[in-house]
């Protein structure tokens, strides 16, 4: 009873030691004129406080590389309630 959307790259991927940083604000890896480490983290808060859903992240290798893939599960709305 979920609305679940992936969102993949091939990129590369997540390197582990920033996997659990990734949605922290202000946790960039560029250099600070070029980003702020924002994005993931509003996008969590929006997703969480908003829409009581949730984002999370792996990495994966499937046919066309190795990369990210960004999960986002919305909680589907009752029609009763």
């Amino acid at each position: 009873n979920n609305i679940v959307i992936t969102i993949k790259d091939n990129a590369g991927g997540v390197p582990k030691e920033f996997m659990e940083k990734i949605f922290d604000p202000y946790f960039t890896t560029k250099h600070q004129s070029q980003g702020t480490g924002l994005g993931l983290y509003m996008s969590t808060q929006i997703i969480q406080n908003h829409f009581n859903g949730n984002i999370k992240v792996k990495n994966i290798k499937d046919e066309y590389g190795q990369g990210a893939c960004f999960t986002i599960i919305f909680p589907t709305m009752n029609k009763d309630t």
